[in-house]
């Protein structure tokens, strides 16, 4: 039987109950609401709390979110976490990707001046729109190192350092997977 009261399919009789809502007046409820612990915490504390898009390639969009499920950890925490631990390279990353976006761009001339055009963008990885609902605090700290490390902006960034520390992530996965394969278990009844 369904939770929700028929509209003109009941019997006189048989009407179902009314003191349920219908799914949309059921949205706003408490239940129907999902927040991060880590934001309601913020909230709770006094902390304000942003939100914000970030946009990254679809494929480190997918890789991101598999990470984030498999650790399991939210998709801010990741994000905190890769720029976190690439700050100290972070300088040097941003340059290199600078200048390989520089690379796919080339002079054209128009006649009279000569004009930098963007090459047409890849197809097969298109750029997605991420919203994510950090602490203001945290918004103000990338901010900062947008500034400091001359990033194009909080995208850049994010994208520079999840691009780095997923690969060191696969790297170190692939390193354990290989010494798992070299440890080979003693058979205690292979003694002689």
């Amino acid at each position: 039987m369904s939770d929700f009261p028929l509209a003109d399919n009941t019997a006189p009789g048989n009407a179902a109950p009314t003191s349920k809502l219908d799914p949309i007046s059921r949205k706003g409820t408490p239940a129907h609401r999902t927040k991060s612990k880590r934001e309601g915490a913020g909230r709770r504390q006094g902390m304000p709390v942003q939100a914000i898009s970030l946009s990254v390639p679809a494929s480190l969009a997918a890789q991101w979110k598999t990470y984030s499920q498999e650790v399991p950890r939210s998709l801010v925490d990741v994000m905190l976490d890769a720029v976190a631990a690439t700050r100290p390279r972070l300088t040097v990353l941003l340059r290199a990707h600078q200048a390989a976006l520089r690379e796919k761009t080339r002079p054209v001339s128009d006649g009279t001046f000569m004009r930098t055009v963007p090459q047409p963008k890849r197809l097969e990885d298109p750029y997605v729109t991420m919203p994510l609902r950090l602490l203001a605090t945290n918004v103000d700290v990338l901010d900062a190192m947008v500034h400091e490390m001359a990033a194009e902006s909080r995208s850049q960034l994010v994208v520079v350092a999840l691009t780095a520390w997923l690969a060191d992530r696969r790297a170190e996965e692939q390193v354990y997977a290989e010494q798992l394969e070299l440890e080979v278990p003693e058979d205690p009844f292979d003694r002689p």
